[in-house]
């Protein structure tokens, strides 16, 4: 052997070795892991023949189209699903390698954000694979954790339309006679459902029916519900209320500006400090310690 090639061979042996100590997001291993025990990266999982990068890309841009709202969440829940079925084919040819439970976790996480029962059990199936197979891994700890807590089921977002297969319900309403001419008009900005407030079910049939946009008129709407909120239900302390306050920090999560985020984190603080055992609770956890992003 040429004394290049003698060079050459250790240099990838090094590469090689360093790559098999690595999980995929940098961290080390436990335990050394032989190259043999990594799917090479020209290696297809699953029915749309999914790359272990190629599986890792596909879940952070699925989760990027749901929280900028690029697509419904049946269809991102849909691609979900296809990553999943790449992601089981991948631990059953390669269950030693330290990729999987970062890729799966994600993978979790991401169902646990989408809507529905569907999605809420997938996201179950896929921490348990990260708990139960992977765990030396870092993650493993991390799922049981969510698992221990409850995995809750999201609602349907109003971004998103009508739910799929659900009937919508619409009334006629009834004629109302025209405001005499010294009366002042509502303003259209000013939700109906905000005049009528009196208790939970319509602090929280209210919250969801406001706008969550920027414009002045649906900030002071919102404004306006958070002060109802705080008078309703006694500064908080009103366990019936844990809805309504879960509603309206998720109205200040999607506002713009660090003061909405700072209201988004209050709320959700109030709920892990007071109502930890409700869902409410549990999902706020959640979500703070994930971390409330930054609306421009």
């Amino acid at each position: 052997m040429t004394r290049a090639r003698a060079t050459a061979a250790v240099t990838l042996l090094a590469t090689l070795t360093a790559f098999a100590l690595s999980s995929s997001n940098g961290i080390a291993s436990r335990d050394p892991v032989s190259v043999s025990a990594l799917a090479p990266a020209d290696e297809y999982f699953g029915r749309q023949k999914l790359s272990p990068l190629g599986i890792r890309h596909e879940v952070l841009t699925l989760k990027d189209d749901l929280h900028h709202a690029r697509e419904h969440p049946d269809a991102i829940e849909h691609k979900a699903e296809l990553v999943e079925d790449a992601v089981d084919d991948w631990a059953e040819r390669y269950p030693n390698d330290t990729w999987i439970a970062s890729a799966a976790w994600q993978l979790g996480t991401l169902f646990e954000e989408l809507p529905g029962k569907d999605a809420h059990e997938h996201a179950i199936v896929v921490l348990e694979l990260v708990r139960d197979k992977f765990a030396a891994s870092p993650f493993a700890a991390t799922a049981k954790r969510d698992l221990d807590r409850g995995i809750g089921i999201r609602p349907w977002p109003r971004w998103a339309g009508p739910e799929p297969g659900v009937q919508v319900a619409r009334a006629t309403p009834a004629p109302s006679p025209a405001p005499a001419a010294h009366s002042p008009a509502m303003r259209p900005t000013q939700p109906p459902a905000t005049v009528t407030v009196t208790d939970a079910k319509s602090l929280v049939d209210a919250i969801r029916g406001v706008n969550p946009t920027p414009d002045p008129g649906h900030v002071a709407a919102i404004q306006d519900l958070e002060s109802r909120f705080w008078s309703l239900s006694r500064n908080g302390t009103d366990a019936a209320y844990a809805r309504a306050a879960w509603e309206l920090a998720a109205v200040f999560e999607r506002l713009p500006g660090q003061d909405s985020k700072a209201q988004a984190i209050r709320l959700l603080a109030l709920l892990v400090d007071r109502y930890p055992d409700q869902i409410f609770g549990r999902w706020a956890m959640r979500d703070l310690a994930r971390g409330i992003g930054d609306r421009n």
